[in-house]
């Protein structure tokens, strides 16, 4: 069984590499990956002399990138997203160029896996490990951020990492829990909550004086947090994402409890909610460690769950992604309670696990299937890029989706069409030729009828029906806006 869980961790890992993207497009992989070779130069902060001369109005925000915000000082501008991640990239960049930091996820995903493995053979022995790794790498949420420059599996991974070592026990892993505990913080730091079980699981079973010893590791993570924060955005307490008040509401939780649990039916079955019944079953078993670790489990669960119920709701079951550090620990608990239910005959045992493990697992993968395509759809905003360097050095593009992509593949500036008021396009294009410098408009398929509907009514956009600049993949419109 553990040389198959290794097979499996590896499989993970070169799912990852395989189909993954290797592109910085969109907002979180640009934002993840441009703020690796951020942590290399040695600061958040970066200028942007433009956005502090610019005369229209939001102009700050107008040159500011998807995956980052203006700074406290005008013209500059600072990252959105947390750094835990981009720490590990850095580490990768450092060693093997730009490319290296695509690996981070992969690897990290395959840790999980391994993982997963370990703990629900410490709840159903093997086999239940091997059938909750296999359903974890089969889940659509994991297999689609496996496939990700983003945080999630990473958060996932270093929570189960920090929980497989709590449980282990002793001075040394409970300390190497609260260092992971903290990196996972860095990660992902609204998820710094899951701590709770956690410490009350290690105060339960190893003492006083092992809990403060989790503590003292974990706490790096929190206390840079809060000075990153404040570096960044003035209040330890407040994020790139904005304050408490803008992101956390009661009027979402309604719509939050329909989502999360449909979204959860949907992708994982009602296989999933056999993991309620481990704590009864163990504690008929007389399992009395099994029962405590599957309490753990389910209290890191819920607190997870709880932790995105007043979140800002989204409307696809990609979304259960926020939920990934709780996914692990249900697929292990109701894969013990599979191997609790199964016939005792060794025979009639290994084909009913097997034929109800195909059957959630094929239906993971085949739910999930869009996540082998990734690597392909994102290649554009490489391709995008690499037409973007043809253009003048000095040339500024109008975009949307690319706005952080061409500045990472070509290092040209970018403006956000979304910041730019219909009554200030024209301002803003006048100041740019004033100043000596060319203006392209760079659109995926989908924004060329946005920038229509938005532009048309103040200025002449007929230059959208002409044939583009270039073409790249596709699917991305470049266009050199002519003088009026």
């Amino acid at each position: 069984m553990t040389r198959a869980a290794l097979a499996l961790a590896c499989l993970t890992a070169v799912l990852g590499i395989r189909f993954g993207t290797f592109a910085a497009g969109g907002a979180d992989s640009y934002g993840y990956v441009s703020q690796a070779g951020l942590w290399l130069r040695g600061t958040l902060i970066i200028d942007e002399p433009l956005a502090g001369e610019a005369p229209w109005r939001y102009a700050n925000w107008t040159l500011t990138p998807f995956g980052y915000r203006p700074g406290d000082e005008r013209g500059t501008m600072v990252p959105t997203y947390s750094p835990g991640l981009p720490m590990v990239m850095a580490a990768f960049q450092a060693i093997g160029g730009r490319g290296a930091v695509f690996y981070v996820v992969p690897l990290l995903g395959a840790l999980a896996v391994w993982l997963t493995f370990l703990l629900g053979a410490r709840l159903g022995g093997p086999p239940a490990g091997l059938v909750a790794a296999v359903l974890l790498v089969a889940s659509p949420p994991f297999l689609f951020q496996l496939m990700w420059p983003m945080s999630d599996v990473p958060a996932a991974a270093w929570w189960l990492l920090a929980i497989v070592l709590a449980i282990r026990g002793g001075t040394a892993s409970v300390v190497l829990a609260g260092l992971a505990a903290a990196v996972a913080v860095l990660t992902r730091p609204n998820l710094v909550v899951l701590a709770l079980p956690i410490l009350a699981f290690v105060l339960s079973r190893q003492g006083l004086a092992r809990g403060a010893a989790f503590v003292a590791a974990m706490l790096p993570g929190p206390i840079a947090i809060a000075a990153i924060n404040r570096h960044l955005y003035e209040s330890a307490l407040a994020s790139g994402y904005g304050t408490f008040s803008t992101i956390y509401a009661g009027r979402y939780f309604a719509a939050n409890v329909v989502n999360y649990t449909t979204w959860l039916l949907q992708t994982s079955t009602p296989f999933i909610l056999l993991a309620l019944a481990a704590p009864r079953l163990f504690r008929r078993c007389g399992d009395e460690p099994a029962r405590r670790i599957s309490v753990l489990c389910l209290a890191v669960s819920a607190v997870a769950l709880l932790s995105y119920l007043w979140y800002t709701p989204f409307d696809h079951w990609t979304y259960l992604r926020f939920l990934l550090p709780a996914l692990p620990l249900m697929l292990a608990s109701a894969a013990a309670v599979l191997m609790y239910l199964a016939p005792s005959a060794p025979r009639r045992r290994a084909a009913a696990v097997g034929v109800v493990a195909a059957i959630v697992a094929g239906w993971g993968v085949w739910t999930g299937r869009g996540a082998f395509h990734v690597r392909t759809e994102e290649a554009r905003y490489i391709a995008a890029g690499r037409f973007a360097e043809a253009l003048p050095y000095n040339a500024v593009i109008l975009a949307n989706q690319h706005s952080g992509s061409l500045r990472y593949y070509a290092n040209r500036i970018t403006m956000r069409f979304e910041w730019l008021a219909p009554d200030m396009y024209r301002p803003a294009l006048d100041y740019m030729r004033q100043i000596g410098r060319p203006v392209y408009v760079v659109l995926d398929a989908g924004e060329r009828e946005v920038f229509r509907a938005r532009y048309a009514p103040v200025a002449d956009v007929s230059w959208l029906d002409g044939p583009p600049v270039l073409l790249a993949a596709r699917t991305v419109y470049f266009y050199a806006v002519p003088p009026p």
